[in-house]
């Protein structure tokens, strides 16, 4: 593994990761986004107004710590979390306090997450071993998105075993994986974070202990979660910290006791709650509200050094410039937001644009776009690895549909290694009606009556073939296998699929679609007497019939080409 000695994790501190800010979405304020990451309004009270819009998400549950994470590593995250996971969000908020009460509140600290738990730690689950699951877990990690957001550990070439046309030279690719670990999002060492199977119970339900969707469900299965987590312990491993110290450690009551007052005093329960069986916790921490912020005061959150009880931060100067700037201009911040404002907060926020394209902005980087690969034998080009983008598409599917994509799991397209991840419906659930009052069809009109007989013979081997790429619900194509036509007249909304029928690459810039109307004209006249109107209305009533549709002429006459292709369904 050339990247073997790339660690992710504990390092010189650097300022907090947010890929998507860099992009220039339109629509999105930097320092607003700023704002609602870095949970600002959580210890600096605003008006209700603010905070709706704004809309912080909500920090990871503390509830489970002691059943989770090693007593080591919440030691090490206290004194200094900007170290121990350089690029994180959270602050450093003993940093102000002399040694000795630093390594005092320390300790307090871990008594109390540690008596956080109605579990024991034996209960946890055996963390899988062997080689082949380290290697199930080595593919994983750079196959099904985790490296969209976070940095590959080794190159594609390398773990696909593909020629890629990368650069050959040792020192360039080892400066292209570093350069990658300082842009994406942090990895701690997970090996000294998390007790024996608890990684693998987190990445087969992220939500349950991190609500805010930051870390989405890439629908593991159990198994591929224990192999991931295998080969995340072992390249994020550093300092270990082994039964003994586990078995050593025991929770002191008193400490936890004075523990909880700490975390009222810091305002540590401003931001986290405990969970369910633990009793709750008032932050006591005094700070200015949100609208008496000073923007350009030198002491305070945004300064470089602040007092203690400020937190730490550690901005960058464009970050603290982003943030002072819309704090000077924070009456606007009592607005309620516009449909296209909230999708431009939810792409950057979950990073969504690390994956998807959105009005020409985003979409997987030169560096991380080998790790998109295609499960399909067949050469389908980047539209069989890359996801789609997402210009226009409230216009482009119906609103059923996209919740099943966006909560659901909805998936059509069975060659894609990359999975959609679920950030939960508490997060992503209003993208439906934001994603589809932004892309409205300022023009649209419904579909005219067509001739589903028509259609069924235009769709066919003697009309536009559409089988030869196209399955036709259980049916493989005659060629490559893509996207089943059955489900997409209920995927579709009619307008785009119109548009998109006329001009393919005008839609989907880079698409293998052909365009079977060139500049309007039917390339099939011997059908409804060439009227591409006719003709296009024609496959669409055909398609709304879904299954029940009579399958087109030629595809059970004619077997599919050997070797042309594979179908996967992950659905």
């Amino acid at each position: 593994m050339l990247a073997s000695s790339l660690v992710l994790g504990a390092g010189a501190p650097r300022p907090p990761v947010f890929p998507a800010l860099e992009l220039g979405l339109a629509n999105l304020d930097p320092g607003e986004r700023l704002l609602a990451e870095l949970h600002c309004t959580a210890c600096h009270a605003a008006e209700p107004a603010v905070v709706a819009r704004l809309r912080p998400p909500p920090a990871p549950l503390l509830g489970q710590t002691g059943t989770r994470l090693r007593p080591g590593f919440l030691r090490d995250w206290l004194r200094d979390p900007l170290a121990s996971k350089p690029g994180t969000t959270m602050p450093d908020v003993l940093g102000g306090l002399a040694e000795a009460e630093r390594t005092a509140a320390i300790e307090e600290l871990t008594h109390y997450l540690a008596s956080l738990t109605p579990i024991h730690p034996a209960a946890t689950a055996t963390p899988a071993t062997g080689a082949l699951v380290m290697q199930q877990g080595r593919v994983l990690y750079h196959q099904v998105g985790c490296v969209a957001c976070h940095a590959p550990f080794e190159t594609a070439a390398a773990v696909f075993h593909q020629s890629v046309g990368a650069p050959t030279d040792p020192d360039a690719l080892r400066y292209t994986l570093a350069r990658l670990q300082e842009v994406s999002t942090p990895l701690p060492d997970l090996a000294a974070k998390y007790r024996p199977g608890a990684l693998a119970a987190f990445l087969t339900d992220p939500l349950a202990t991190r609500p805010g969707g930051r870390m989405p469900s890439l629908n593991l299965t159990e198994a591929e979660a224990r192999a991931l987590a295998a080969y995340l312990d072992s390249v994020t491993g550093r300092t270990v910290s082994g039964a003994p110290a586990e078995t050593a450690f025991e929770m002191n009551v008193a400490l936890a006791r004075r523990g909880r007052e700490r975390f009222a005093e810091l305002g540590c329960a401003a931001c986290h709650e405990t969970g369910a069986g633990a009793p709750p916790v008032t932050s006591q921490l005094r700070a200015p509200s949100f609208a008496q912020l000073n923007a350009d005061a030198a002491s305070g959150c945004l300064s470089e050094k602040p007092r203690h009880p400020a937190p730490r931060y550690l901005l960058s100067a464009e970050q603290r410039e982003a943030v002072r700037t819309t704090l000077r201009e924070r009456a606007r911040l009592r607005q309620p937001t516009t449909p296209p404002e909230r999708v431009a907060h939810t792409l950057a926020g979950l990073n969504c644009t690390a994956c998807h394209s959105r009005d020409g902005l985003g979409g997987p980087s030169p560096a991380r776009s080998d790790y998109f690969t295609s499960l399909s034998d067949a050469d389908l080009g980047d539209e069989g690895r890359i996801p789609p983008h997402l210009s226009g598409v409230g216009g482009k599917l119906r609103a059923s549909w996209l919740d099943q994509v966006l909560t659901n799991r909805g998936a059509v397209r069975p060659y894609l290694a990359v999975r959609m991840p679920q950030f939960g419906p508490a997060n992503v659930g209003h993208l439906t009606a934001d994603f589809r009052a932004a892309d409205a069809w300022p023009d649209a009109v419904p579909p005219v009556a067509g001739d589903a007989t028509a259609g069924r013979a235009l769709v066919g081997l003697g009309g536009y073939g559409c089988i030869q790429c196209h399955s036709f619900g259980p049916h493989p194509s005659l060629g490559v296998s893509v996207m089943d036509m059955t489900r997409m007249a209920g995927r579709l909304e009619w307008e785009w699929f119109r548009r998109y029928l006329l001009d393919p690459p005008g839609l989907r810039p880079g698409t293998r679609m052909p365009s079977f109307w060139p500049e309007g004209r039917a390339t099939v006249p011997t059908i409804l007497a060439g009227d591409t109107e006719k003709q296009i209305a024609a496959i669409w009533a055909y398609l709304s019939l879904g299954v029940e549709a009579a399958p087109p002429p030629g595809l059970l006459e004619a077997a599919p080409k050997a070797g042309a292709g594979s179908k996967v369904d992950y659905e």
